[in-house]
């Protein structure tokens, strides 16, 4: 099973960089705060969830783009079967000494994006048969105003599961996916699935806790289905 990315298609982006640019932004805090903004320090803030001092579903994609020393490259992209995603994509972003690659996903709603996707400036087709649309100037803007749906995290390094366990305790539940060495540790009171894999790269997924349900269903979908086969 490929990795389940609520709400779209955040593998895509790792495929191709969209023409689209916003940034570089500057870090306007001490180096204090940044070492509180690392990606082990989750919290309960505001109704939601806080990691990298952003609040998902309240901050806006403005904030997380000044929020990083990089520049996002921003894109539409439509599946198949029309999932509709818009994210920034961070290929280099450097907190504290640890590089990643980071991806915010904008809330938006499918009539907005399906708007964006007849102004687009360009649209290719990847591989895998999704659309990868180049957002036009205007709706660029839009996509800054909007919040933060949530945040993809994908570190260069490989996590280990006891640094996992010391940083974010023990898991609420963990599921491992049937066609690949892939374990979810799931934290659903802070909105966080850390994916663990010893083939394919780990990633940590940062959900506002009321959706994520929204995330834990295909996984229990895919585990119910290979006990009934």
């Amino acid at each position: 099973m490929e990795r389940k990315m609520i709400l779209g298609v955040v593998g895509a982006s790792l495929l191709a960089l969209a023409i689209g640019i916003l940034g570089p932004a500057q870090f306007s805090e001490p180096k204090k705060d940044i070492d509180n903004h690392l990606p082990w320090k989750v919290k309960q803030s505001q109704g939601t969830s806080e990691v990298f001092g952003l609040h998902l579903g309240l901050s806006t994609m403005q904030q997380g783009l000044e929020r990083f020393l990089a520049s996002a490259e921003v894109s539409l992209f439509v599946s198949e079967d029309d999932d509709y995603m818009v994210e920034a994509f961070f290929d280099n972003v450097n907190i504290a000494g640890l590089g990643a690659k980071i991806v915010l996903t904008a809330d938006l709603t499918t009539t907005q994006m399906q708007g964006m996707l007849k102004r687009g400036l360009r649209i290719s087709t990847l591989g895998s048969g999704t659309r990868k649309v180049t957002l036009h100037p205007e709706d660029l803007l839009i996509v800054r105003a909007s919040p933060i749906a949530n945040i993809t995290y994908l570190p260069r390094i490989q996590l280990k599961p006891e640094f996992i366990q010391k940083r974010f305790g023990e898991p609420s539940q963990k599921i491992k996916e049937q066609k690949s060495d892939a374990t979810h540790w799931l934290y659903p009171e802070l909105g966080v699935d850390v994916t663990l894999s010893e083939s394919e790269k780990d990633l940590i997924q940062y959900v506002p806790p009321s959706r994520f349900s929204a995330l834990l269903k295909p996984l229990q979908d895919e585990a119910l289905n290979q006990k009934q086969e």
